[in-house]
C-alpha cells in the first residue's frame, strides 16, 4: 500500500491480465451457470448474452487458428473482468438484484447508453476486489459495507458517464451516506469517460497502469474542488477512482490485456476522525502494493 503524501493517492489496485481464450470461454459458461442457479433469466438475445457469446467466439477462433476482430477481444476480455467478479460471489445474497439489472440491461463495454446492468457490475467487482483484498464485506446499503477495525465502513458506488454528472453523481453518494454515523466512501468508476472504440497503446503492463494512473488524476485535477468540498463538508472520507480498459501491449505477452487501474484518495487537511477511518481503510487492504 503506498500512502502519498504529496499526491494525496494510494495504489490500491494495479493489475493487467487475461486468462487464455479457452479459459475465458469457460468462465463465461460459470457466469450463465450462476445465473440459471440463481433463478435470473439471461434472454438469448440480450445485450449481455450477446457479451457473453464473444468469449466463445474467441475460443473458436483461437481454435481455428484465425484472427479474431478487436471487438472479440475487448469484449471476450470484458467478459473474462465479470466473471471473475460473479463467481468470486456465487453465493452472495446482496448481488440478486445487481444480477438482475446486469441480465436486462447493456454491458457492451464501448456502448455509452446510460446502463444499470454497468452501475451493478461495478458494484460486484468492486466488492469482489475488496474480498480478494482481505476486507470482509457484503452487497448492502449504501452500495457495500466493509468490516474492519472501525467497524461496519459504508462505500457508495457510483459511476460516472460524463465530465458534466460528476457533482451530481458525488452529491447522490453522499446522500447514501448520510445515514451512517461513521463516514464512508465514494467509489467513482471512469470507464465510460474513455474514448469509445479506442485501446491503450503502450509497450508493457507498468506503463499501461501509469497511463491509467496519470487518466485518474488528471480526472481528480478536473473536479477537484468537488472532491475536496465532499470531503471537507464531512459528506465522505475520501474515493476510490477506477478505470479499467483494454490495451495492446507491444512488449508484452500477451499482447492484449485488459488493464485496472484503482487508487483511493483523501486529504491531509480532512477532520481528524474522517482522516483516521479513511486510513484505516487503506492499511486493512493487503494488496501487495
Amino acid at each position: 500500500m503506498n500512502l502519498n503524501p504529496e499526491t494525496n493517492q494510494a495504489n490500491v489496485v494495479s493489475r493487467a491480465w487475461i486468462d487464455t481464450y479457452e479459459e475465458v470461454a469457460t468462465k463465461a459458461q460459470l457466469v450463465r451457470d450462476v445465473l440459471q442457479k440463481r433463478n435470473v433469466k439471461l434472454g438469448n438475445g440480450s445485450a449481455l448474452s450477446q457479451l457473453l457469446n464473444q468469449a466463445d467466439i474467441l475460443s473458436r477462433e483461437w481454435t481455428a487458428q484465425r484472427v479474431p476482430a478487436i471487438r472479440v477481444l475487448s469484449e471476450a476480455a470484458y467478459v473474462n473482468r465479470l466473471a471473475d467478479a460473479i463467481t468470486y460471489l456465487p453465493d452472495e445474497p446482496g448481488i440478486q438484484e445487481a444480477l438482475r439489472r446486469m441480465a436486462g440491461s447493456v454491458m457492451q463495454p464501448d456502448d455509452r447508453s446510460n446502463s444499470q446492468g454497468k452501475d451493478a457490475l461495478w458494484e460486484v467487482v468492486l466488492l469482489a476486489d475488496l474480498r480478494k483484498n482481505g476486507l470482509a464485506g457484503t452487497a448492502a446499503e449504501p452500495d457495500i459495507v466493509v468490516n474492519f477495525d472501525k467497524g461496519d465502513y459504508p462505500i457508495a458506488c457510483k459511476k460516472i458517464w460524463s465530465e458534466n454528472g460528476v457533482e451530481k453523481h458525488v452529491r447522490k453518494g453522499a446522500k447514501q451516506l448520510e445515514p451512517f454515523a461513521n463516514g464512508g466512501i465514494i467509489a467513482l468508476n471512469l470507464d465510460d469517460l474513455t474514448p469509445a472504440g479506442h485501446l491503450i497503446a503502450q509497450p508493457d503492463k507498468m506503463t499501461a497502469k501509469k497511463f491509467l494512473d496519470d487518466f485518474n488524476m488528471d480526472f481528480i485535477n478536473r473536479h477537484r474542488n468537488i472532491l475536496q468540498r465532499a470531503i471537507m463538508d464531512g459528506k465522505c472520507d475520501g474515493f476510490v477512482i477506477s478505470t479499467t480498459a483494454a490495451a495492446v501491449l507491444s512488449n508484452g505477452e500477451p499482447a492484449f490485456n485488459l488493464v485496472t487501474q484503482s487508487s483511493l484518495w483523501h486529504l491531509k487537511e480532512a477532520p481528524p476522525d474522517a482522516l483516521e477511518r479513511f486510513l484505516s481503510f487503506a492499511r486493512a487492504q493487503n494488496t501487495g502494493n
